[in-house]
């Protein structure tokens, strides 16, 4: 009985120091696990081109912006980099991509219809800060970063 009396009086006595130390690995737990999720948020950020902002289309993705890589699939089927769940857009109905000489273009893939700022995209079309592109009846404005290349004046 001795025995658990001092072990009980033992723990009492230091029952803070066991109790800081959860506090601390918790602590360095969750700043570990914050500091991995900020380096891959800002090494996407950093190899992103920009953005679209979904001006209409389905509910699901109305309003988002959508991350833009230095090449992007964009259709209805899950083997896409973007998906939209709409039946206007094809399986593998365009892509959006950056050149080598930093130009954004914007092609079709499928038999759906791709215009830039109402223009109707044949095969392949430079797109700019602010450009609308409508991927079938999915309507998104784009947002690129520092990227004005070729872009005439009077445009």
């Amino acid at each position: 009985m001795d025995g658990v009396y001092e072990a009980a009086a033992l723990a009492l006595r230091f029952w803070f120091m066991v109790a800081a130390a959860l506090v601390l690995l918790g602590v360095i737990s969750i700043s570990v696990k914050e500091y991995r999720d900020k380096r891959y948020v800002l090494g996407v950020a950093h190899s992103s081109i920009g953005y679209m902002t979904i001006l209409s289309g389905p509910d699901d993705v109305m309003g988002q912006n959508i991350s833009l890589m230095n090449r992007n699939t964009i259709g209805r089927s899950r083997r896409v980099d973007i998906v939209f769940n709409d039946r206007s857009v094809d399986k593998a109905h365009s892509q959006i991509y950056q050149a080598e000489n930093g130009t954004v273009y914007v092609n079709c893939l499928g038999r759906g219809d791709v215009t830039v700022n109402g223009q109707l995209v044949d095969d392949v079309c430079p797109i700019y800060d602010g450009d609308v592109v409508c991927f079938g009846n999915v309507v998104a404005r784009i947002h690129l970063k520092d990227n004005d290349y070729g872009r005439d004046e009077d445009e």
